[in-house]
């Protein structure tokens, strides 16, 4: 029962999440944003959090979980609704910095739970039903907010959203005494003196920074510039919001599929063959402007990049010294905000100078460069015992 309960908080603030960054990005758009803007919505977004993120968690070891998660659910919940109170570009800004902070904090709680509530044997497997709720919530997300600004327009999507969020605090009171209210175990004295230094130390811990890193690269930047891209081939909210549903339905079914695909080709095998399919639809995506063709592509970039994210938590949770659970999981974090604030505005210097076909061609040429690294680097014999 704790762990479902977990999943489904997860899940339900999930489908708000995604649904909240469509509508962010088209509410910006139909302001006259161009594309350098609505990187730097994004890159404001997550600027705090990558700045927190490990300090938060390293708190989060200190205090009650639980206690990340009522804030997180109340902040982040205020935070959407701010848009609907203020209208305008600036309110997104405002509340996009106020949702990065306070969904962060209900994000390293619930991930760190996931560990907690799991063991040695089964954690890639909680952390792939993790993902799972998370991918259901990338699919769902996208299509109810399309749907919702074609009926209700974007101040109302923005309340709708939030009262959805808020619908979550209840229940996480009502059912605290299942939450997990801190880690494994207190840190040793050792291990806690050694800071964020003495993480990246850990080999498995680097591997899961890495994988996280070149997967949050093209998750961000198909769903930051895939909208913008759309919508200035005239679709409409409910169009778009059904191509990115696309890219979350394949996404669920990679994470499905993931435990029996990593037993039967070992996990570097399957990162490596998983990158360089959503490199090549990311090539082909400028050269068609058919809505039929790009909901297949957003199913194969879905495919492609839906495993990293289980792989690379469950990863980062195992590599951690005991008592620092969280405080791994919030530098994993760091690793995915940060492509948040450099990667959206880097891009959209070059959509606005070049337009959006060379961003999503730069990104597939390192989706794929960096596939041809893990391969190489899979395919290198052990080195001998001393």
């Amino acid at each position: 029962m704790p762990f479902v309960l977990v999943i489904a908080l997860s899940t339900a603030l999930s489908v708000s999440s995604r649904g909240a960054r469509v509508l962010a990005t088209l509410a910006a758009y139909d302001a006259g944003a161009g594309a350098f803007e609505i990187g730097m919505l994004f890159a404001v977004q997550a600027f705090f959090p990558f700045v927190l993120t490990v300090y938060a968690g390293r708190i989060a070891d200190r205090l009650k979980n639980s206690l990340f998660i009522y804030w997180g659910i109340a902040g982040f919940s205020l935070s959407l609704a701010l848009p609907y109170a203020w209208p305008g570009l600036p309110a997104l800004y405002v509340s996009g910095a106020l949702s990065g902070v306070t969904s962060m904090l209900y994000v390293i709680s619930f991930q760190n739970a996931i560990g907690v509530l799991s063991v040695p044997e089964n954690r890639a497997r909680n952390y792939a039903w993790y993902s799972i709720g998370d991918s259901a919530a990338r699919g769902l997300g996208p299509v109810l907010i399309g749907l919702c600004i074609d009926a209700l327009g974007h101040a109302t999507s923005f309340l709708v959203t939030a009262l959805s969020s808020a619908l979550c605090l209840p229940i996480a009171l009502f059912f605290r005494h299942l939450l997990p209210q801190g880690t494994t175990a207190p840190a040793k004295e050792q291990d806690a003196a050694q800071g964020k230094t003495g993480l990246l130390a850990i080999p498995a811990m680097r591997t899961a920074l890495l994988t996280n890193g070149v997967v949050m690269i093209g998750v961000d930047l198909f769903n930051l510039y895939m909208p913008v891209y759309a919508r200035g081939l005239g679709f409409d909210a409910t169009t778009i919001g059904l191509i990115l549903g696309a890219f979350g339905l394949a996404a669920f079914i990679t994470r499905v599929l993931l435990p029996f695909a990593t037993k039967r080709l070992g996990e570097m095998r399957v990162l490596a063959l998983a990158l360089v399919v959503p490199a090549c639809a990311l090539l082909t995506i400028p050269l068609t402007s058919s809505a039929w063709i790009l909901f297949p592509l957003a199913f194969m970039i879905g495919l492609g990049l839906g495993c990293g994210q289980p792989l690379s938590m469950a990863l980062a949770f195992d590599a951690a010294p005991e008592g620092r659970s969280a405080e791994a999981i919030g530098m994993r974090l760091a690793v995915s905000y940060g492509t948040h604030v450099f990667l959206p505005p880097l891009f959209g210097v070059f959509g606005t100078l070049l337009g959006l076909a060379p961003v999503f061609w730069i990104c597939a040429v390192l989706l794929g460069g960096c596939s041809a690294s893990v391969s190489i680097g899979n395919r290198k014999p052990a080195r001998p015992a001393q």
